[in-house]
């Protein structure tokens, strides 16, 4: 990793075994984080315990694309290795490789004792809480994020961190003291973290795990949930209540925790778009890039999808829908539809953006029996206030009772047909039955054209990049985790359209040649779950372990791109990340998922699943 001290700044040692005395910590420098710049680059049916191992090698020749030179991971001295490929089933494939050795280091990121803030947007305030932390005896150093370029963000630095200390990666002990000894100076909000984190120049090590499915092979590919929508099971429990011979972690999903301040209260809910056999179980994020299996465009696909759904009222009157399983007025990633706006800064938009939460007053959600047995009983997701902008008016009602009495289920049976209107609603799903929820705006609609003894129509379409339907009857699908990583055999990335960028930004909005403000999506380094198709017509399911100063660090997104374009992809995407990471083949866990850096194995309950099932 190059390091560029600021003007009058001097360079110091990179590396140290022990807890040095304070006046051993080396003088601030800047170091530049910064990937290195060769990888820099129609109608749906809503009617309707073991270690990390091997397989035994089954026999029979073992097919598909091998790669050509050594892996895009570290410099070019770091040499790949790999094991001999093991034969699943017939078309189905495993392989691993693996490059690298520990060259990151522990350290303490120091956190701002007052606001707690640890990425800073200025050099000078990064410095102020350096000089700070220099004056309580120890020896910062400021290091500098810098993103690389995309197909829709530019190249800027994104921050800056103040840091002490670098520990070998054996030496995990002695930052936890260098915590402490910060703590006790007053600096108490600071972590420990692995540098290997930030994203920047790396030895490693890495661990690269591949399934390939030849597009000859007697398997079906599919998503699968476990008990129900709303729940989170483990990939393994999701293996094999699917019968799978192979089991990757599917979409992003709203989990339960600490990091998700505003978390809807059903884990199992996707982050966007979620289909199976055609029915349409989670609606996307519009425009965000998705992996599609068993669909118009070959057994498997990488598109930016967008969905439509509809129902039409007895009387004829037709509203569009807001979504489909999920809490109303709580649209995890935005991309929606109707008078969505961020929660964090009341901002109205129907972009999508990942990891944030939007809110919308006046939803219809539908709900089935996938969802679980009960509607969810709709929660006020803040005060009312007005836009500005245009006079609307977010009525949230003065408390949770007024609000409530604003709120409606319509309960029908399987054919759509009108058997009750419930307020306030929460309640039973009828056997087989259907539920449309209405809050606000949405409620009223419904009160105005719902019929006890009449029918509903409801009616969807999902469609691809070029505005064409992409469904057949055996269509699963399951909404990105990244933005799109190889397309045509290329390293091609786009944050932006996948709601990865600055807040500020609008696409839509930009004049030719204009790019969105990056932000640090393109530097973290993760464990990745990743989903490709090569020129072939075969599926890759990839896994990269991370967070394993001795193992696997993981990779960047561009890492993961030129990783995928090294085994053949003509396009990709990853899929969920981090701690979601999971490969179960034949019932044994392949890679090893940990939740946070130096953490134990820890196989993490998920919405859902990719898997490869063997016909009869």
């Amino acid at each position: 990793m190059p390091h560029r001290p600021m003007p009058g700044l001097i360079p110091g040692p990179l590396s140290g075994s022990a807890l040095p005395a304070r006046s051993a910590f080396p003088a601030r420098f800047v170091r530049r984080v910064r990937v290195p710049a060769a990888v820099a680059v129609a109608s749906v049916l809503l009617l309707g315990t073991a270690a990390p191992g091997q397989l035994p090698r089954t026999g029979g020749s073992v097919a598909g694309t091998e790669p050509v030179g050594r892996m895009p991971l570290g410099p070019a001295d770091v040499p790949t290795q790999t094991r001999p490929a093991d034969l699943l089933a017939p078309g189905v494939t495993y392989r691993k490789y693996w490059q690298g050795e520990a060259s990151d280091a522990w350290s303490v990121w120091v956190r701002h004792p007052q606001t707690g803030t640890e990425t800073f947007g200025s050099w000078a305030d990064a410095d102020r809480l350096a000089k700070d932390v220099d004056a309580a005896g120890f020896t910062a150093r400021v290091d500098v994020f810098t993103v690389p370029e995309s197909i829709d963000t530019d190249s800027r630095v994104v921050g800056y961190g103040v840091r002490v200390g670098r520990f070998a990666a054996d030496r995990r002990e002695d930052a936890v003291q260098a915590r402490q000894a910060l703590a006790d100076a007053g600096f108490g909000r600071s972590r420990i973290f692995f540098t290997a984190e930030d994203g920047g120049a790396s030895r490693g090590p890495w661990q690269v795990r591949v399934i390939t499915v030849a597009p000859s092979a007697r398997v079906t590919l599919k998503a699968v949930h476990g008990k129900d929508v709303q729940g989170s099971e483990t990939v393994r429990q999701l293996a094999a209540e699917s019968g799978a011979l192979v089991a990757v972690n599917g979409s992003e999903f709203d989990i339960d925790s600490p990091n998700n301040g505003d978390f809807g209260g059903f884990e199992g809910v996707p982050q966007g778009l979620y289909l199976q056999n055609n029915v349409l179980l989670g609606t996307p994020n519009n425009g965000r890039t998705a992996l599609l299996l068993e669909g118009l465009q070959g057994r498997a696909a990488v598109d930016e999808i967008s969905s439509e759904t509809r129902i039409t009222a007895p009387d004829g009157a037709v509203r569009v829908v807001d979504g489909i399983h999920r809490p109303a007025g709580h649209v995890l990633g935005c991309g929606g539809v109707g008078n969505d706006y961020r929660a964090s800064n009341r901002a109205r938009t129907l972009q999508p953006w990942r990891n944030t939460t939007c809110h919308d007053p006046d939803e219809i959600v539908v709900f089935r029996p996938e969802w679980g047995t009960t509607t969810p009983t709709p929660v006020r997701r803040g005060d009312s206030w007005t836009d500005p902008a245009t006079g609307w008016q977010a009525q949230w009602y003065a408390d949770r009772a007024e609000f409530l009495a604003h709120t409606v289920d319509v309960v029908m049976d399987g054919n759509w047909v009108v058997k009750q209107l419930r307020t306030p609603a929460g309640g039973p799903i009828p056997p087989g039955g259907r539920v449309l929820q209405g809050i606000g705006e949405g409620a009223a609609w419904l009160r105005a054209h719902s019929e006890i003894g009449k029918a509903f129509k409801p009616g969807s379409t999902v469609r691809g990049r070029d505005g064409r339907s992409v469904t057949t009857p055996a269509l699963s699908a399951v909404a990105g985790g990244t933005p799109a990583l190889v397309r045509g055999g290329e390293v091609w990335l786009n944050p932006a359209a996948n709601g990865m960028a600055q807040a500020s930004c609008v696409p839509a909005d930009l004049a030719p040649g204009q790019k969105c403000r990056a932000n640090n999506t393109l530097l973290q380094r993760h464990a990745r779950t990743l989903a490709g198709v090569t020129a072939a017509g075969e599926l890759l399911l990839v896994t990269i372990d991370g967070r394993d100063p001795a193992l696997s660090v993981g990779a960047t997104l561009p890492e993961a791109a030129a990783v995928m374009k090294w085994l053949g992809a003509r396009d990709a995407v990853g899929l969920g990340s981090g701690g979601d990471t999971t490969l179960i083949a034949g019932n044994t866990l392949y890679n090893r998922p940990v939740d946070d850096w130096g953490g134990p194995l820890r196989e993490r309950r998920v919405s859902n699943a990719v898997v490869v099932v063997e016909k009869p």
